[in-house]
């Protein structure tokens, strides 16, 4: 019996791993104070869904990076998310305005995006194709410190995406702080 349940926990993790979202991406900038929707559907190269936190260092770490594979890869588009129930959106709307991004942060209200991505750390990357195809998830590299890192994961993705191939990595490991629900 609890092999059973054992395998019914990682099967649930497994697919849950696996999950991408083709529904429009929709709330209010924290840059701006706007409304906006991202649909996947109207960027044939490919939706990047972030997931980012204000107060985990980790998250913290991979801002400047982030910022740089945008500008890179600017035929994808970019979109954050800002999920944490225990971050008071204020606060998100200072971090972000000052983090300066070239994309539109979403605030994710009780974490539906969160929730329907299945997104359970910060950073936590997603690749969503036009069709909802699910090119990527997880990490963005190898280290919860971005300036150690040594393997770059999303960028890897991207640059296999960008060359009209698949990437050879689909899922890796996500590192960062766990995304707070209510």
């Amino acid at each position: 019996m609890k092999n059973l349940v054992l395998i019914s926990i990682l099967w649930g993790f497994t697919q849950s791993a696996l999950s991408c979202s083709l529904k429009p991406l929709s709330g209010t900038d924290l840059r701006t104070g706007q409304p906006v929707s991202l649909n996947p559907k109207d960027s044939p190269k490919g939706t990047v869904v972030l997931f980012l936190s204000v107060k985990c260092p980790c998250s913290k770490s991979h801002e400047k990076g982030l910022e740089g594979l945008a500008r890179e890869f600017s035929q994808f588009k970019f979109v954050a998310v800002h999920s944490n129930a225990d971050e008071k959106e204020e606060s998100a709307k200072q971090h972000f305005q000052k983090v300066g991004f070239s994309f539109p942060v979403i605030q994710d209200e009780n974490a539906k995006i969160a929730d329907e991505f299945r997104a359970l750390k910060t950073p936590h990357a997603f690749i969503v194709g036009p069709q909802g195809e699910c090119w990527f998830n997880g990490g963005v590299d190898n280290s919860n410190d971005s300036s150690k890192a040594t393997e770059h994961y999303l960028k890897a993705a991207l640059l296999d995406l960008q060359s009209g191939n698949e990437p050879k990595e689909k899922q890796v490991r996500t590192l960062g702080c766990m995304i707070k629900r209510q």
